[in-house]
């Protein structure tokens, strides 16, 4: 399993969900690649679809149920 955390530079919640991603996996005694990747321009935040900060993906899938309605490094 890959897991994703994308964020903005100096997001405020990306150190607590980094946190809550690794806390989870241990709880379930799972293992996953996690890779943290900071989103540092709006041509980056379109090339991957980044629509906010943070946004965690498993295995490239978004794990908010509702789709985007915008892209950006908000």
């Amino acid at each position: 399993m890959k897991i994703q955390i994308l964020m903005a530079p100096g997001c405020g919640h990306g150190l607590r969900t980094t946190e809550l991603v690794a806390e989870i996996l241990r709880a379930h005694s799972l293992e996953a690649q996690v890779e943290t990747v900071v989103v540092e321009s709006l041509e980056e935040a379109t090339r991957l679809a980044f629509p906010g900060s943070p946004t965690v993906r498993v295995d490239g899938v978004d794990i908010e149920l509702r789709p985007p309605t915008s892209i950006g490094l908000g």
